[in-house]
């Protein structure tokens, strides 16, 4: 059973993967899964089993093995069959009493096991298959996620569908009751409308597109939650084609993969409703294309990395902050014609730059332009919190220096408003809380010791990755100089923005993770990136390096894993009893 084929075209396989989630479990509040759910499972199912089984080498004459793929084809239909249907009937039992989330979770995660035992039988076991099921259970944690959690768990800024107050929900709404068209008053009179609208366009047209099949409305609301997963999963696939520009094999690739798959922080923003995951995908695309067009200056891969900055910053305005390193490469590229005196290579350069602005400033400015001139929105507008229990007291001395015990004596982010005693006010502490536990939404489920543990593991995967830039940046290593630039400007930029924010606005609501998520993909890059080096030299420190980030990075995963299906578990028999 071949895999090529996958990794020839991870974003449609991803698609297609996200796609059988949606039409198999979106109406899993309904009574019963409607018909055109079975049909477009199995098609879609149908569609990635072949892209799954079908061999690369087209030339090869057809083997015994390749005579397999309808076979297996036809192994998952009816796989895909009996879980739908287990799915829609089993209902019908008094001791689920209504509540069937665990049925999708218990056939997927099987299918993912009976994979892993057939190579491990087969002795099969290789890079790619590794990084596969990684992707895979990754996905299925962000679905199981998904559907235990509580409808609009944790969110940010949210309003809420059909109260009138707002926010992201009341932006979809909004957009959804008036057909699409752009509010045509000034953003600020509506709380969270000044945020651009391609996040709540897409929502608003699934939300048309399922009430247009007959779905519900207040069914097909909670059903615009899948698309954050989708992001979440193309942000996975896409940090992992990063690492492998960078170079990194077997085990460096399959660490960094981990990191970013098994990410606590991932698996919150990607069950949030609003724009931070799609504006983080985005932001993966810009970098994974501007190493491309680095390495391939080709007229369509700087397209592509301005279609998806534009793209960007039609979803959130936090993706300009990408600018400065994709800038850094360009002008990069430049100079360095300019010192071979390559004059016809400098002007292919700089004839796509332009085109690059030609294509990016439209789609980017837009928004801002049109706001600031039919309504005087400064540009960079964010709203000030007036909710007082948000309010951070402590100066900036306090709030910059201030790593006292205290502060680590709860495991999760400290907010009055959980009934701790004080407002957590070090950003790099509510950094490091926010990336392990969000705001505390497992600490009802397991007290302080499992929030030590997901702090911990946390802060030295965090440390290591520090530690491990530093090395790779300022030591002798087959690392490109401008890689080292691109991204540790961008490790700056991001977390120098962070701190700034925090400040500016002194409030609990701005010290989250999900402002510098792009820290975590960076993080993660160094860490591969050292063990890379640590594999390569293969002395005693390097050697002991190398053994200590591997299992640090397995102590994190597991622990990441581990919380969350207990988690979704939990919460699943808690509504049975």
């Amino acid at each position: 059973m071949s895999i090529n084929k996958i990794y020839k075209h991870p974003f449609l396989f991803t698609f297609l993967l996200w796609g059988f989630f949606f039409v198999s479990f979106a109406c899993f509040k309904i009574d019963r899964v409607i018909s055109i759910s079975y049909l477009a499972a199995i098609v879609f199912f149908g569609i990635f089993s072949y892209l799954f089984a079908k061999r690369k080498e087209k030339i090869r004459k057809i083997s015994k093995e390749k005579q397999k793929a309808p076979l297996y084809m036809l192994c998952g239909v009816i796989y895909a069959g009996i879980m739908m249907y287990t799915f829609d009937h089993v209902k019908s039992s008094p001791a689920i009493n209504s509540r069937n989330d665990m049925i999708p979770f218990l056939f997927l995660m099987a299918g993912v096991i009976i994979y892993s035992v057939y190579v491990s039988i087969r002795k099969k076991w290789c890079e790619k298959r590794i990084i596969l099921v990684i992707m895979l259970l990754s996905s299925i944690m962000h679905l199981f996620f998904l559907m235990t959690s509580k409808f609009n768990l944790s969110q940010w800024d949210m309003g809420g569908f059909f109260s009138g107050r707002g926010g992201h929900d009341g932006y979809i709404e909004y957009l959804y009751d008036n057909n699409f068209v752009l509010p045509q008053f000034d953003p600020r009179l509506k709380w969270q409308y000044y945020h651009p609208p391609l996040h709540h366009l897409i929502e608003a047209f699934l939300l048309r597109l399922q009430t247009l099949c007959g779905v519900d409305l207040k069914i097909a609301v909670q059903n615009v939650q899948y698309p954050p997963v989708l992001y979440t999963m193309i942000s996975t696939v896409c940090a992992y084609l990063i690492f492998k520009e960078m170079k990194l094999k077997k085990a460096a690739v399959i660490c960094s993969s981990a990191i970013v798959a098994f990410s606590p922080a991932f698996m919150f923003v990607g069950e949030f409703f609003n724009n931070d995951i799609l504006s983080l995908m985005f932001t993966f695309l810009c970098i994974l294309y501007t190493l491309r067009w680095y390495k391939s200056p080709t007229l369509g891969n700087i397209l592509k990395i301005a279609l998806f900055f534009g793209l960007g910053m039609l979803s959130k305005m936090s993706v300009a902050l990408i600018a400065l390193s994709v800038a850094v490469i360009f002008l990069y590229s430049l100079i360095k014609q300019v010192m071979l005196k390559d004059k016809k290579t400098f002007w292919r350069y700089f004839g796509q730059m332009c085109a690059f602005l030609g294509l990016a400033a439209p789609l980017s400015l837009y928004w801002y332009v049109r706001n600031f001139i039919r309504f005087g929105v400064p540009f960079g507008y964010v709203p000030e919190s007036i909710l007082e229990e948000q309010y951070i007291p402590e100066n900036i001395i306090q709030r910059i220096f201030d790593f006292s015990p205290k502060l680590f004596s709860n495991p999760y982010f400290n907010t009055i408003e959980y009934e701790d005693t004080f407002n957590e006010y070090n950003p790099i502490v509510a950094l490091l809380k926010t990336s392990a536990s969000d705001t505390g939404i497992i600490r009802f489920q397991f007290g302080f010791w499992m929030g030590y543990v997901t702090l911990w593991t946390t802060v030295i995967i965090a440390l290591t990755a520090f530690v491990l830039m530093i090395y790779v940046i300022f030591s002798k290593n087959s690392f490109d100089i401008i890689y080292k630039v691109f991204f540790g400007s961008a490790y700056i930029v991001y977390l120098v923005s962070y701190e700034y924010f925090c400040i500016k606005y002194p409030y609990i609501c701005t010290e989250q993770i999900r402002y510098a998520m792009p820290l975590i993909l960076i993080g993660a890059l160094f860490i591969g990136l050292g063990l890379k080096e640590s594999l390569r030299k293969k002395s005693g420190i390097f050697v002991l390096s190398g053994y200590f980030t591997s299992l640090s990075v397995i102590v994190f995963s597991l622990t990441s894993i581990f919380v969350f299906i207990y988690y979704g578990i939990y919460i699943t028999l808690a509504f049975m009893l």
